[in-house]
C-alpha cells in the first residue's frame, strides 16, 4: 500500500472515531449478579466478539445481521478484567446482543473510499442467557437455538447518524441508534445509572470483501455508559477496520 494512501485512511478512522469520542468515556455503572450467585458490581465496560453478515443486491442496497458474545466486563477505566472486579459473568450466565441494518451503496464513496453505506433502518437488541447454551445456528437469519430461558434487557429500533466507507484493504463504518430503552428485567439488571444509557461499539478488521453478494466479518463488540445528549441515548458504531489486515498480509 502507498504510504499516502495509508495516512489518508487513518486519517479517516481517526475522524469517524472522533465524531463518537464523546459517547464513549467511561462512566461507572451498576449490575446486579446476586440471581446468579454473585453480587452488585461496579464496572464501565462491556466486552465481547461477534460475527456480522453483510449482504448486497443488485439495487445498490445492503443487509446487515450479527450475533455478539459479550462476556467481559472491565472496570477501572477498562483496565480491570471480570475477575477484578468481582463479576461471574461469562462463568454462571451469559450476555449476547443483536442487531440489524439495511440502507443504500453508492460508488464511488467520498475521500478515495471505493462505496459509502448509508442505514436507513436497524435495530439493536441486548439478551441474558441463565443457562448459558444459545447458539446461534444461522447469522444471517439471526436464527438462534436454546433461547427458552433467555431475557431480552433493552432494545433499539430507531437508527440515527451513520456512516461507512469501503476500500480495497478493507472498510469503516459507524452506526448510531438512539432511544434504548431497557425491559422490565433489563431493570433489575442494571441498576445504575437511573436514567440508563449505553453506548456499544462493535470494532473488527477484515481484508478486502467484493460488494455483491454474501459475505462474512468478525470482530469485537465494547459496550459503555455516558450521559448523551437528549437526541441521542444508544451508540452502535461499527468499525471493520481494513489497517491490521492489511499489516498482516505485509507481515
Amino acid at each position: 500500500m502507498k504510504i499516502k494512501t495509508l495516512v489518508k485512511s487513518i486519517a479517516l478512522t481517526v475522524g469517524l472515531s472522533a465524531s463518537f469520542a464523546s459517547h464513549a468515556d467511561f462512566l461507572d455503572f451498576e449490575i446486579d449478579e446476586t440471581p446468579y450467585g454473585g453480587e452488585i458490581v461496579q464496572a464501565d465496560k462491556l466486552n465481547g466478539g461477534y460475527t456480522e453478515i453483510i449482504n448486497f443486491d443488485d439495487n445498490d442496497g445492503f443487509t446487515v445481521s450479527a450475533f455478539a458474545s459479550m462476556n467481559q466486563l472491565f472496570g477501572s477505566d477498562g483496565t480491570a478484567n471480570s475477575s477484578q472486579i468481582g463479576s461471574v459473568i461469562g462463568s454462571n450466565y451469559n450476555l449476547y446482543a443483536t442487531f440489524t441494518a439495511a440502507g443504500d451503496v453508492t460508488i464511488p464513496g467520498p475521500g478515495g473510499a471505493q462505496a459509502s453505506l448509508s442505514a436507513e433502518t436497524g435495530s439493536f437488541m441486548l439478551y441474558l442467557d441463565k443457562n448459558q447454551d444459545t447458539i446461534a445456528n444461522d447469522v444471517g437469519t439471526l436464527d438462534l437455538a436454546n433461547t427458552s430461558d433467555d431475557m431480552l434487557l433493552g432494545a433499539s429500533e430507531t437508527i440515527a447518524q451513520n456512516v461507512g466507507l469501503l476500500y480495497g484493504f478493507g472498510g469503516v463504518f459507524d452506526f448510531m441508534f438512539r432511544d434504548f430503552e431497557l425491559t422490565e428485567d433489563g431493570d433489575t439488571y442494571f441498576v445504575s445509572p437511573t436514567p440508563f444509557y449505553m453506548n456499544v461499539r462493535v470494532d473488527g478488521d477484515f481484508d478486502n470483501i467484493p460488494l455483491e453478494g454474501e459475505q462474512q466479518v468478525t470482530g469485537d463488540v465494547s459496550a459503555v455508559f455516558d450521559v448523551p445528549e437528549p437526541s441521542t441515548i444508544a451508540v452502535l458504531s461499527l468499525g471493520l477496520l481494513g489497517l491490521g489486515a492489511s499489516s498482516r498480509r505485509k507481515s
